[in-house]
């Protein structure tokens, strides 16, 4: 090979793949071995590649390295090289890589176009009529299988070229066909909206290989676009006009001037909507509309009314079926809902809530109405039915939600109920109560339960304030406390926080079911945190330190984020030789091992585990492949290597996370460092997480900054505008 090659410069060769040696379906690591063009003894090429087969011709540039076996190139660039020759493109098109051209029909082809055949089949196909025994089918056929394979040799060196990695080079192939490379040119901020896990910025990154200009007009609408999908990762439904133009400008770096004809083409066009002074994504907007549509409907519908001196006795029934006695604000709510077509009952924590829901689910069942129980998650659904003793399904569920089709009840298949009894509508976004009324019927009935003190909906709107602000509809507030005795120091607290107070510390040596440890320094609280849940509150409580105990926090990063937590916390509550040291500063997906506490971060319909759904780690495969069980639904679900990012280490999960569960023992991690998230009504949802424990570790300044900020950052759009609006026509 020395007498070959200079193996002190660059290498390069081009050549035909006599064998794929090696290559790793998740990472593309590929080992080549290649036949030079020159006729020289082949060569291994090492290196990141796809879409390599055998018979394929490759041009590979990069480096020589040596390595035990010899010398080998490291592949820096490639590009899958299409013959020129006779003899070469016989070769190519008989070996196999275009499906339907065997030895006979590559003999025959060469020999009528010569060197041409490649371009003839490629962009003018219909010549190939001229060949004894090629059909009209045959050669579309042949035509769409060369383009297919060209056209994703030509992309894979186009972008690799500007830097992108293969898997997403395939993505972008798979998104936008065999035309990828002219439709990139043309707009590569269309990526961001066609393909998920590319964002503007990515895109734009990839504009920027390209040479294309920082005020390119497709540039200008994508960042119009991004500022208006932010906000609606942010909670907004829209933003108004007056604050996304110089919010896109100064993403794009561009003049106001240059942004505002800009928006408006895109207004014109339908990408974009202006409401109300406000700029809306379409299905946004959509969604926002039919929901005060909806609602307005359900408010006229003509369901059956129950004659008020009826209301109180079926009350009563409900009291005695259940072998309760109903506070007088209970009372009122019952019968509040009994006779309104859309209902609020909100309250906090103790405050008789799921009682409450009872003696309506109840009630209703006494007038022979069919009750249909929804919550936002699987685990607000399976408390909903344990406290029932009735079926509750997740909104998913309840509305047939399939990944193909999306939610299968809707306007032409509405819900087979006479009501609707909603829980935890803090957690529901704008979408999604636009998809559960688009599927009720006029004359049914709902019933919107949740604590408007909570945590806003991950998800765009504030759908609970909203329609209780809206003062279109009846609400029903709860304020006595009855969790637990009035004596519970979880209930307590959580009332002090809302009233603006810090919860009042335990005398030293009593029991209680609330604590709160001062602790100022970073590393005190880190150093205390495996102790506490290790060996105090288990010895105190009898609790299991790894399934009863939940760490929340307010944040991903940071030295008490939920990342370093976790990592703190499954070195010390599952010790395994096989966990992988981290490395610093890598965004890798988490190494697991058995026994690692995990949460499944979206729904996902085929594994049925659903946002919210904890487990632990069964097997781990040497390909670091998982097998998770989720105690709650007893169901093991299985992982590739591609599909991890749907799990996260669960030992720590941040607040928002924990929304709609309950734990029979809560740690709350508060510290300065977590500055902008310190909010009043995050440490308020926080303590009502834990059933029955929480224990606060923080100092004094963090609590109190947290509960100083009462305020919530308003969340931009219409409904609470729009619902007001009814009020004289209803």
């Amino acid at each position: 090979m020395n007498r070959d090659f200079d193996l002190e410069g660059p290498a390069e060769v081009t050549g035909t793949v006599l064998k794929v040696v090696f290559s790793n379906p998740d990472t593309y690591w590929t080992v080549l071995s290649v036949a030079p063009d020159s006729g020289s003894a082949p060569v291994t090429v090492v290196g990141v590649m796809a879409g390599l087969r055998e018979n394929e011709r490759v041009h590979v540039s990069g480096h020589w390295e040596h390595e035990k076996r010899g010398w080998r190139i490291r592949m820096e660039r490639y590009r899958i090289a299409l013959p020129a020759s006779r003899d070469g493109i016989e070769r190519y098109l008989s070996s196999g890589l275009i499906p339907g051209i065997g030895k006979q029909t590559a003999r025959i082809l060469v020999k009528r176009f010569g060197d041409q055949t490649l371009d003839i089949i490629r962009d003018y196909p219909e010549r190939l009529r001229t060949v004894k025994g090629i059909g009209q089918k045959k050669i579309a056929e042949l035509s769409r299988a060369f383009r297919e394979h060209a056209g994703y040799a030509e992309l894979l060196a186009y972008l690799q070229g500007i830097g992108v990695s293969i898997s997403l080079a395939r993505k972008i192939h798979q998104a936008l066909g065999d035309d990828a490379v002219g439709r990139l040119r043309a707009n590569p901020w269309s990526l961001a909206e066609v393909i998920d896990g590319i964002g503007f910025r990515r895109a734009d990154d990839i504009a920027t290989g390209l040479g294309l200009s920082g005020d390119h007009p497709e540039r200008v609408a994508a960042g119009l676009l991004h500022a208006l999908e932010g906000a609606r990762r942010d909670g907004h439904v829209a933003l108004p006009r007056a604050e996304l133009i110089p919010a896109a400008a100064d993403l794009l770096a561009v003049t106001v001037e240059r942004v505002e004809p800009i928006l408006d083409v895109l207004l014109v066009g339908g990408r974009a909507v202006l409401d109300r002074g406000l700029v809306y994504l379409p299905p946004l907007h959509r969604a926002e509309t039919r929901v005060c549509r909806n609602l307005a409907a359900l408010l006229t519908g003509l369901g059956s009314r129950v004659p008020d001196g009826l209301v109180s006795l079926h009350v009563a029934q409900a009291q005695n079926v259940l072998g309760v006695m109903l506070a007088p604000e209970q009372i009122a709510a019952v019968e509040m809902v009994i006779q309104a077509p859309v209902g609020v009952v909100t309250g906090g924590p103790g405050t008789g809530k799921t009682t409450t829901v009872r003696a309506i689910v109840t009630a209703f069942e006494t007038l022979g109405k069919k009750v249909l129980l929804a919550a936002p998650t699987g685990r607000a659904a399976k408390r909903l039915s344990l406290s029932t003793s009735r079926d509750a399904k997740t909104l998913h569920r309840l509305l047939e939600w399939i990944p193909q089709g999306g939610f299968q009840r809707g306007e032409s298949k509405a819900l087979e109920g006479d009501v609707v009894i909603l829980d935890e509508v803090s957690m529901v976004d704008m979408p999604l109560f636009d998809a559960l009324l688009r599927a009720m019927r006029p004359g049914m009935r709902l019933v919107i339960v949740g604590d408007a003190d909570q945590l806003p909906s991950v998800g765009p709107g504030s759908v609970l304030r909203d329609v209780i602000e809206s003062d279109l509809f009846p609400v029903t507030r709860l304020q006595q406390v009855f969790r637990q005795g009035k004596g519970s120091a979880i209930t307590e607290s959580a009332h002090r926080v809302l009233r603006g107070e810090l919860p009042a510390p335990t005398p030293a040596g009593e029991k209680s079911d609330f604590y709160w440890i001062e602790k100022e320094k970073v590393d005190e609280i880190q150093d205390l945190l495996p102790r506490l849940i290790r060996r105090r509150i288990p010895d105190a409580y009898g609790l299991d330190p790894v399934r009863d105990v939940q760490v929340l926090t307010p944040v991903h990063r940071g030295p008490l984020g939920a990342e370093t937590l976790n990592e703190l916390l499954g070195n010390a509550l599952n010790p395994s030789p096989d966990r992988p040291a981290p490395t610093p500063g890598s965004k890798s997906t988490p190494r697991y091992v058995p026994g690692d506490k995990v949460m499944q971060i979206r729904n996902n319909y085929e594994k049925e585990v659903w946002n919210g759904d904890v487990g632990f780690v069964h097997t781990v495969s040497e390909r670091g492949d998982l097998h998770v069980a989720f105690e709650e639904s007893g169901r093991v679900a299985a992982y590739t290597a591609i599909d991890l990012d749907e799990l996260v280490p669960a030992w720590a999960i941040t607040i928002h996370k924990s929304q709609g569960s309950e734990y029979p023992a809560v740690v709350l991690v508060l510290h300065a460092t977590h500055h902008v998230m310190l909010r009043r009504t995050l440490l308020y949802t926080a303590l009502t997480r834990g059933r029955q424990l929480v224990v606060v570790v923080g100092p004094r300044r963090a609590l109190a900054q947290a509960i100083g900020a009462a305020t919530e950052s308003p969340r931009h759009g219409a409904l609470r505008e729009r619902l007001t609006l009814l009020r004289p026509r209803v």
